[in-house]
């Protein structure tokens, strides 16, 4: 008695040789053969925790799915008005050009096709892929009344109104409203200083012709101080119009 007690003792303070084992680990699987309750709890941790990442993973996932229909069913409804205004442009004798088919830098047209897989098209429409960049009504009747929601078009950088008698002032309340313009054309159009001056709004604007408006040369000098001599283009010579830089177009859309 006294002898085990005495080697419990040194087993302890970790000296004698008379029990080596007593030191070392139990072999692999022997812990496993007496379980406790605190082994049941750790053994179904893991468990738990993967059910856990697993319901996460899937609410992630249905999260994901549905703000990604979301984006697809909004812009898919854009796409249906975007398609309505455009034709009721081109009824009324307006031509519409897209961002892929003409590069404005070079002054060229692309030659690309459509954007978009065929399938998709297919399924969402053209519209869907199409991005409208240009409107041009040239010798046209059509007036500010007339004209639909161009303004939704946001995607607009050019417009061109060419020889467009019944235009006027009203006009430029749509243009004001496209902030992508960077050319905006008014040649033989009758709009006046007063409105034009408001085109001043658009931040993105570098051209401005209007040449055969209701301005005359003191109101064309003061157009050119407020936006700058490099953007307005105006004369009277009738044998220089604006419009042929949309010329490539017309077949386009």
């Amino acid at each position: 008695m006294r002898l085990t007690t005495d080697n419990h003792t040194m087993h302890q303070s970790g000296g004698g040789q008379l029990f080596p084992m007593e030191n070392r680990s139990p072999p692999p699987g022997d812990r496993c053969r007496y379980p406790t309750e605190g082994d049941a709890i750790v053994a179904m941790l893991p468990r738990r925790q993967l059910l856990k990442f697993s319901l996460r993973a899937l609410l992630a996932a249905v999260a994901a799915s549905g703000a990604g229909f979301w984006l697809v069913h909004r812009r898919w409804i854009r796409s249906q008005r975007q398609a309505t205004l455009i034709r009721r442009i081109q009824q009324l004798g307006g031509v519409v050009g897209y961002a892929h088919e003409w590069d404005h830098h070079t002054d060229r047209g692309t030659g690309f096709p459509t954007p978009g897989p065929v399938l998709l098209r297919r399924l969402l429409g053209d519209h869907f892929f199409l991005t409208p960049d240009l409107i041009l009504f040239d010798e046209s009747s059509v007036r500010p009344s007339d004209l639909p929601a161009i303004n939704e078009l946001s995607t607009l950088t050019h417009i061109a109104f060419t020889n467009c008698v019944n235009l006027d002032d009203r006009v430029v309340d749509t243009l004001v409203l496209l902030p992508e313009l960077r050319v905006v054309t008014l040649y033989g159009s009758p709009v006046s200083y007063d409105g034009l001056v408001r085109l001043k709004s658009l931040p993105r604007l570098e051209m401005l012709h209007v040449p055969h408006t209701r301005l005359d040369p003191e109101s064309a000098d003061r157009l050119r101080i407020v936006f700058g001599a490099d953007i307005v283009s105006w004369n009277d010579d009738p044998l220089i119009t604006n419009a042929d830089i949309f010329a490539n177009t017309t077949d386009g859309g």
